[in-house]
Parts: C-alpha cells; sequence; structure tokens
C-alpha cells in the first residue's frame, strides 16, 4: 500500500496537453509534488516539459505507480500494459464500470490484475493524497488542500472527499493520509483501515462508506475510528448503486456493529466534522464534567436542552453577562475544575472585543480542554481562525457541539 502514497515515478496514462482536461491537471498534480512523471499519450511529444510515451510499456525506467484516466473500455488494455511493464500499483481515475451497471469491465480488469500481481485504488475515484509529502492523484482545480496532520480519510465518494479536505483545511486541520477508492473494486475499507492501522503518521480515521462489510469489523481498531455512512433507506441505496455500484448494508445492523467494536458513527456531515475538528484539535477529554463560561445566556440554554440523556455531565453554567472582559473570562477559566470548558462568547459586545488580544495571551497559557461557540458575521470568523491557530474548535450550533462530544465521550468509556 505504501507505494500508493509514496511512488518515486508515476506514469499518467490518459495525460493531457490541454489546459482544464483531467489528464492535464493530474500530470500538473503529480510533477508540483516532485514525483518523477511519465506522461503517456499515443500523440506522444512533451506535455508540461516531460518526454510523452505512446503507451505505459515503453518507459525505459521502472515505475511505481500508473494512474489511469482514459474511457473505461481502453482500461482493459492499459492495464495488460501495465502488467506486462512489472507496475503493481494502479488508480483508476475513469468512471463507466459497475456503477454503470459494466460490472464485466471491473470483472476483465480484476483478472488481469490477479495474473501480475497488482494492487488497484478505484475506478471511479480522484485517488490518492498524502499530506506530509504532497503527493495526489487528483484532477481538480482551486483546491485548498490542509497541512499535514494526525487525520487519515477513507471515502467511497470523490466529492464528499474533497469538501471534507477543504473543510479541514479551512480549519487547519491536518492530514497524513486520503484515498478515495470509489467502487473498490480492489483496494477497499478493509484493506485502507488495516493499513493507517498501523501507520505511524495517522491517529485518527475518518470514513465516509455507502456500503460496508462484515468483514470490516472483524479488524482489530487501535485508534479511534470515525464514519459517516449513506445509503441508510431505501433512496439513499439507489442513490449509492448508481454512484459507485454499492449495495449499501442496513444501517441498523451496521449501527449495531459499531457499537460493538467502538466505531464512532455520526448522524450528518456536521455531526462528522464535528467529531473529527474536537479529536484533531484536542484528543479526548479526561472526564465528562463540563463548565459553560458565556456572555451571552441564550445559546447556553440551548445547549443545555441538548445534553439531557448525554454523556456530558453540566458542573456549572458560568454567565458572565454582555460586561465580561476577557479577564472575566480568564478568571474563570482558573476557578474552574471542570474536565471541558465551553467558551461561549459574543465576540461583537464591546466590553471582550475591546480585549480580544488579552483573552488570547491567556487562553494559550492555560492548557485546558476548550471547546468555543460563537455566532456571527465576518467579525466572528476571523476570531474562529485565532481560536484554530490556538487548537481551540469552535461551532456555530450548540446541538451540533453537544452531540459530537456526546460520541467522544461514549467512545472514551468503551476505550478505556
Amino acid at each position: 500500500m505504501e507505494k500508493f502514497f509514496n511512488p518515486r515515478s508515476v506514469a499518467v496514462v490518459g495525460a493531457s496537453s490541454k489546459k482544464g482536461k483531467i489528464g492535464y491537471e493530474i500530470l500538473k498534480n503529480v510533477i508540483e509534488s516532485g514525483v518523477k512523471a511519465y506522461p503517456v499519450n499515443p500523440k506522444g511529444g512533451e506535455i508540461l516539459g516531460q518526454k510523452c510515451y505512446p503507451t505505459v510499456d515503453a518507459i525505459e525506467e521502472d515505475v511505481d505507480l500508473a494512474v489511469i484516466a482514459v474511457g473505461a473500455e481502453k482500461c482493459v488494455g492499459v492495464m495488460e500494459r501495465c502488467g506486462k511493464k512489472g507496475i503493481k500499483h494502479v488508480v483508476i481515475i475513469s468512471g463507466g464500470f459497475r456503477e454503470t451497471g459494466k460490472e464485466e469491465l471491473e470483472e476483465k480488469i480484476m483478472e488481469i490484475a490477479r495474473e501480475y500481481g497488482i494492487r488497484i485504488v478505484g475506478p471511479n475515484c480522484i485517488g490518492v493524497f498524502n499530506g506530509k509529502n504532497r503527493f495526489n492523484t487528483f484532477f481538480q482545480k482551486h483546491m485548498q488542500l490542509p497541512p499535514f496532520g494526525n487525520v487519515a480519510i477513507v471515502t467511497q465518494s470523490g466529492t464528499f472527499g474533497i469538501a471534507l479536505l477543504e473543510t479541514l483545511a479551512k480549519e487547519g486541520i491536518g492530514v497524513s493520509k486520503f484515498v478515495s477508492y470509489g467502487n473498490g473494486m480492489d483496494v477497499d475499507e478493509v484493506d485502507l483501515i488495516d493499513y493507517l492501522m498501523k501507520d505511524k503518521e495517522t491517529e485518527m480515521i475518518a470514513m465516509y462508506v455507502e456500503d460496508i462489510g462484515r468483514e470490516f469489523f472483524e479488524n482489530t481498531f487501535t485508534k479511534p475510528v470515525v464514519i459517516l455512512k449513506a445509503g441508510r433507506g431505501r433512496l439513499g441505496q439507489e442513490a449509492a448503486a448508481s454512484h459507485t455500484g454499492a449495495m449499501a448494508s442496513n444501517y441498523e445492523i451496521f449501527k449495531g456493529a459499531c457499537r460493538q467494536k467502538n466505531v464512532i458513527y455520526a448522524h450528518n456531515f456536521q455531526e462528522f466534522f464535528g467529531i473529527i475538528k474536537i479529536m484533531a484539535m484536542e484528543g479526548l477529554p479526561s472526564g465528562e464534567k463540563m463548565d459553560i463560561i458565556t456572555n451571552g445566556a441564550g445559546p447556553s440554554v440551548l445547549a443545555c436542552d441538548f445534553m439531557e440523556g448525554k454523556n456530558v455531565t453540566l458542573s456549572h453554567l458560568i454567565d458572565l453577562t454582555g460586561s465580561a472582559t476577557a479577564s472575566d473570562y480568564l478568571h474563570a477559566i482558573n476557578e474552574s475544575e471542570a474536565d471541558i470548558i465551553v467558551l461561549m462568547f459574543v465576540f461583537q459586545d464591546a466590553p471582550l472585543a475591546d480585549t480580544l488580544e488579552e483573552l488570547y495571551e491567556g487562553l494559550k497559557e492555560r492548557k485546558r480542554f476548550y471547546v468555543a461557540i460563537s455566532l456571527g458575521g465576518e467579525f466572528v470568523e476571523e476570531q474562529w481562525r485565532r481560536l484554530s491557530s490556538l487548537r481551540i474548535p469552535s461551532f456555530e450550533e450548540p446541538e451540533i457541539m453537544v452531540n459530537a462530544l456526546d460520541k467522544i465521550l461514549e467512545y472514551k468509556k468503551k476505550a478505556e
């Protein structure tokens, strides 16, 4: 699996000299990552300053990885040439396979893969990204990629994967490895979870899946795993089948398996990202006792409503009122003995707005398990960025924050 993320050389089959074409963007991204790239196109010539080869087996040097972006029907012949060349790792970006009813194409490709000992990511995917060396097989433009960090992402949906990568980047949360595996013809969630559990750079794994089998839950999960599963009802299952050819599993059985194996499952994207954000920035809380410190009561009362029946235990609700300054917040933090401190801010209130530098300096010195809530426009967004730089996760919606903490605390109790 390592060659998918750390190849020394990559053949891009279907490379194009035309900007905006999938083959052009993939080649450009590979070159920019510093990996040796070999464009493959029957027209020959040069693309982006690199000699272009008519076929993959015409390349003189060894090739660690082939990225294929040609029509589905052509992939069979390309795979045969990859096998003869001795390439053992392939990413098939192309769609038009099982998800369109062409199972026979996947079967032919897998026959070739088994004959030559080739591992395949895809088809119908955007491939891989390594946060450390920045290598990726993406064909998207203007993507905001996250820094290197401790979160690995495994997703059947490339679209969902792009959204999650950019959301993580916006919050400054780093990624170790990313895999969009599409139809999962060969490499699937079982292979990937096994690899990532052993990966020293990965501390938690976030997954979006449309189908998932019993074999996945036979793994031993030594790191936190959070999953968002689609295809829960009839319409969702039909959509999954047309998207990646997935046969979505029963959702109640899935949830039961997650509880049994202490895998965190999220209800929606907001909760999914909330769990990731808290654990990536803060890790696990030492306990369940929570203090809420606020200069505006409304969101605090709402948060308390959502705590009913949850793993979170409210110790104190400390309302500093609208006259609160940074000094008042820091004093309340010093007095708190809670495991989790929820900081609710009305940043627009003048006494707080005028003392924000004192607040951030104080929070930097006081290492506690913080979660922040604030609502507003551009000024508030600026404060979110400041909090993020201090590794403090921020939320707009109290319910999302409470539910995310509830799932994290449930995981912690079972893991102990």
